[in-house]
């Protein structure tokens, strides 16, 4: 290791007279020594140390001088360069005034050249006195120094070293100009290179390295028969360059058009060296494609596209996508199709990558919110005269039906100024998907226009069309336009299918527009065919039954009435406390009080949590009363009161106590009731009934200042009089509110009536609208006015329950919770106490309350009002809390029933758990299937649908496939529309 230029120093030693002879044949402490200096002349250091250890002279700490110094040229010649610094070390310390201390500061910078401390050694080097160094020395420093410089890549200062050691050294001329070749070389001035690299001696080293770089400048310069040759005599002699001369003479017989014997050397380089160059895996890789081995061509093809971000990854993309379409894998093509079609070195490649994207697109394939109508678009755009482009505007058509953003497709198709009639018959469709997804989401109004444009184009595709009818008739139905729904549903069932769901759907809704337009003996029968069908389910059925009853009481028929809640409590018995309650209210329009509260006493023991308790227990005291049941019928008021009293059947009951006491003249119990009533909710219409009957008792009893001093005492209870001027002003304002939906003189009249008689239903009409208009400030302040100012009023329900979601919205979840809860308490219409089960259940959700959110769902599930919205929303709900409370079995099998309906965002959400549980179970081959069902049924929902790609990333990397696992999260990266920081943050982490 150590330069042997050092035996002109340690060779002193061997200028031997005859005593010295005599010394080395010496037994005693000199003939060690003398032999020990005599071995290290001959190279011999491992033995030179043997004699020095053997005879006892190897001890640093007090060896001489001579001995110490030898010992540290043996440990520096042997490559022990630690050992070797210590024995320098000590020498100084122990001969301080040798005259050899400049030599041992070069051999100690030496130690830090060998050790590769090249820095550390030029600092050394640099504090030695050249001067006081002889020639030889000299020399061997300016060779190390510009060595250094070269590692260190001061290619400047070491090219001068080099360049002037050259011309004063006989020793280090030929790697002078060894290493001043290696720098032209590295700068990639190849003709000085090769004119260095020519003039050195190429049979000692370094010099013998010389044919190595020869052969790299020929192949760099395209001279591959000369760099054929050159690799070739390289490998005939062997050595440390095998792996990299047998890739110089594939590259160069495959530039030569020699593929077979290409081959066999790259083959052999691929052997030598795993981690190949990219050049000889694009060389491979090409050649398995030609040989249809596309599997090999793409594991060849793979890690250049990691390497390469040049033409020749582009190409490497290109080829990866062609072979996995010759695979049939087109989703994975499109992957490596689209990055090629992105990068733009080769205009030609990109041309053929977005042609083949599309083919590939079209074959079914996918890519995360890859938009093929952009694409397509961009190719026709950039490429209007390409061979492929009648072709791609075919596809571009039926992009626009594939395509998962139909937000955008419908923008690319209104920019076409003459659309053709497939693009106008593929805009027909879009526009349907577009409202169906509107009406998913609730927006009514949009989701009516999209389907009344769709339906416009009607001449492209007719059965599209009749579908639009029913859609229009839903649409028209939540708005209340009952008429005009009705309508729409008799044209899709005149013009629809004669059979299937869609149909006995449509007699379903067609039942409740026309019984929205009181138009009862026509909704019966539609109901009759609904409950009639064998695709209709127990709950629909029984919602059809007592539809039917509910058209049957309206018509005075109440034997037939009863008939049919009879059916729909045997349909669906878990929900026939409607049925229940129904024929109770029959009983008594029919005087036969005591069936009446025979069948209410039925419904409470059988439903105690029903919605509809107030409203048994209210009419029950009815009855009683009707029956003469007094002290039954206050008994049956107390209850109510007790359990419901904040609800407007318990404020009800209280005043009907109240009236009762009084017709019993228990004028002082019913004075007290009365005030209760006045009291406990003074802003309620009840408050005003009692006032109005106390003021009168009070009239009687010549004692109306009293009844002013109470009144004045209850804070907000009604007034003496009421303005006119209120009643016409608010009546005026409502008119216009109903008719238009125009709340401006609502407004002006909340202002100018701060204690207005109708201030509670003005502010519920404004916090209403508030809310439908999603103007969240408005509809905080409307309802907190309402309720804090009118606790008692029935609008002050429905304020509730907007205060309540506002709330959930703004992340207040304890503040919600307890609105909620107030409401649950006070709610007396059924779709008020739902709304706060509802919102319960979302509060404990956000809270990780899972407990609470199951038993919120499992009221919600059993209520007869709730919307199918809801039901899936609760549905939903509870089996991701049972999922998490370790009923994993019971969540998979809602999450099954769910995940068939990926338009909703609940249904997209299920098909995610579902695939990410059967993944964190093992069951890979299951959970490809099943996210990749998801992911091809275009959910509007993008962040799932993102979360979708990211499993699929992690279940292809789990089975093998990195290259596509990887390309998708790269795909997804680029693509995503969204700006969750958790889907780019989870992307970046699998891409570490």
């Amino acid at each position: 290791m150590y330069n042997k230029l050092q035996k002109t120093i340690i060779g002193l030693w061997a200028v031997l007279s005859v005593s010295a002879a005599a010394q080395v044949n010496s037994p005693a402490y000199d003939g060690y020594a003398a032999r020990a200096r005599g071995m290290n002349v001959t190279d011999n250091y491992q033995g030179s140390l043997d004699q020095l250890r053997i005879g006892g002279l190897d001890d640093d700490g007090w060896m001489a001088g001579g001995e110490l110094l030898l010992k540290a040229y043996d440990e520096l010649n042997m490559g022990r360069t630690s050992a070797a610094r210590n024995c320098f070390e000590r020498y100084m310390e122990v001969c301080p005034a040798s005259v050899r201390r400049v030599e041992v500061r070069v051999a100690l910078a030496d130690c830090d050249f060998y050790d590769g401390a090249y820095e550390k050694a030029l600092v050394g080097y640099d504090a030695v006195l050249s001067a006081a160094l002889d020639n030889g020395l000299r020399q061997d420093m300016c060779y190390k120094i510009a060595y250094c410089q070269m590692m260190l890549g001061r290619d400047s200062e070491a090219a001068s070293g080099f360049e002037r050691l050259a011309g004063i050294s006989s020793r280090y001329a030929g790697a002078a100009r060894f290493y001043q070749g290696y720098l032209f070389y590295r700068r990639g001035d190849y003709v000085q290179a090769k004119r260095m690299f020519e003039s050195v001696d190429r049979s000692t080293p370094p010099g013998r390295d010389a044919c190595y770089y020869m052969a790299q400048i020929a192949y760099k310069e395209g001279d591959y028969q000369q760099a054929l040759q050159q690799a070739r005599d390289i490998l005939s002699g062997g050595g440390q360059y095998m792996a990299e001369m047998n890739r110089i003479a594939g590259e160069s017989e495959f530039n030569l058009g020699n593929t077979d014997e290409a081959r066999r050397y790259l083959d052999e380089y691929m052997r030598l060296e795993p981690d190949m160059m990219p050049s000889a895996a694009y060389i491979l890789g090409t050649m398995a494609y030609g040989r249809h081995d596309y599997a090999e061509a793409v594991r060849l093809l793979s890690p250049v596209t990691k390497k390469c971000d040049n033409a020749m990854g582009q190409s490497a993309y290109l080829y990866i996508g062609q072979s996995l379409l010759a695979q049939g894998d087109n989703s994975a093509a499109m992957l490596a199709l689209e990055k090629a079609s992105r990068m733009d070195y080769d205009n030609k490649a990109r041309e053929t990558a977005m042609y083949n994207y599309a083919v590939a697109r079209m074959d079914g394939g996918r890519t995360p919110f890859g938009s093929s109508v952009a694409l397509l678009e961009t190719f026709l755009r950039q490429y209007p005269a390409s061979q492929y482009a009648p072709k791609v505007q075919e596809y571009l058509v039926s992009g626009y039906m594939t395509d998962n953003n139909y937000d955008k497709a419908l923008e690319s198709i209104n920019r076409i100024k003459r659309p053709s009639e497939p693009i106008l018959a593929a805009k027909q469709q879009v526009l349907y998907e577009l409202g169906a997804r509107d009406l998913a989401s609730k927006r009514v109004k949009q989701a009516l226009a999209r389907f009344e444009e769709s339906q416009s184009l009607g001449r492209y595709n007719s059965r599209l069309a009749t579908e639009c009818d029913l859609w229009i008739g839903d649409c028209n139905y939540r708005l209340g336009e009952y008429a005009k729904a009705s309508k729409a549903l008799e044209s899709y069932l005149r013009r629809g299918n004669p059979s299937g769901y869609n149909r006995m759907v449509a007699y379903y809704d067609l039942g409740y527009s026309r019984y929205g337009e009181r138009r009862y003996n026509d909704a019966r029968a539609n109901f009759m065919k609904v409950a009639a069908d064998s695709e209709a389910g127990a709950e629909l059925r029984a919602d059809a039954y007592n539809r039917i009853a509910d058209c049957y009481y309206y018509a005075s028929d109440f034997d037939s009435a009863a008939e049919y809640y009879d059916k729909a409590l045997q349909e669906n018995p878990s929900a026939g406390d409607y049925a229940l309650f129904q024929k109770s209210l029959m009983r008594g329009l029919e005087r036969d009080h005591n069936g009446k509260i025979g069948l209410l006493d039925e419904m409470m023991r059988r439903y105690p949590r029903s919605g509809l308790m107030p409203s048994a227990l209210l009419e029950k005291a009815d009855s009683q009363i009707a029956l003469r049941q007094t002290a039954g019928a206050l008994s049956t008021y107390e209850r109510l009161v007790g359990s419901y009293g904040a609800t407007q059947q318990g404020r009800q009951g209280r005043l009907q106590m109240a009236i009762t006491l009084m017709s019993e003249g228990n004028r002082r119990k019913a004075v007290d009731t009365y005030k209760k009533v006045i009291t406990n909710y003074p802003t309620s219409e009840e408050a005003r009934v009692a006032a109005d009957d106390l003021k009168r008792i009070y009239a009687d009893e010549g004692r109306l200042d009293e009844y002013v001093r109470f009144i004045g005492s209850v804070p907000q209870a009604p007034k003496l009089e009421v303005e006119e001027a209120d009643e016409l002003t608010f009546q005026s304002a409502e008119k216009v509110y109903i008719q238009q939906g125009d709340t401006d003189r609502l407004a002006r009249y909340v202002d100018n009536y701060p204690d207005g008689r109708y201030m509670p239903q003005a502010l519920g009409y404004l916090s209403a609208s508030a809310w439908e208009n999603a103007d969240k400030d408005k509809a905080m302040q409307y309802s907190r006015r309402l309720v804090d100012n009118y606790p008692d009023s029935e609008e002050a329900e429905d304020a509730l329950a907007i205060k309540g979601n506002i709330e959930l919205e703004h992340g207040d979840g304890e503040s919600a919770l307890a609105t909620f809860r107030q409401l649950e308490k006070r709610a007396s219409a059924g779709r008020n106490i739902l709304a706060a089960q509802v919102g319960i259940m979302r509060v404990s959700r956000d809270m990780g309350n899972y407990k609470a959110m199951i038993e919120a769902a499992d009221r919600i599930l059993g209520s007869t009002l709730v919307s199918p919205a809801q039901k899936t929303e609760a549905t939903y709900l509870r089996a991701y809390a049972q999922h998490q409370t370790g009923q994993s079995d019971k969540a998979v099998a809602a999450w099954e029933s769910l995940a068939k309906n990926t338009d909703e965002l609940y249904g997209a959400q299920s098909a995610y758990y579902l695939a990410q549980y059967e993944f964190d179970n093992g069951q890979l081959k299951k959970a490809r299937r099943r996210i990749e069902k998801f992911i091809d049924a275009n959910t509007p929902h993008q962040y799932w649908l993102a979360r979708g790609y990211i499993l699929l990333s992690d279940i292809l990397r789990k089975q093998g496939s990195d290259f596509e696992a990887d390309e998708y999260l790269k795909s997804l990266k680029e693509n995503y529309p969204g700006d969750e920081a958790d889907i780019f943050q989870m992307i970046d982490q699998r891409l570490k």
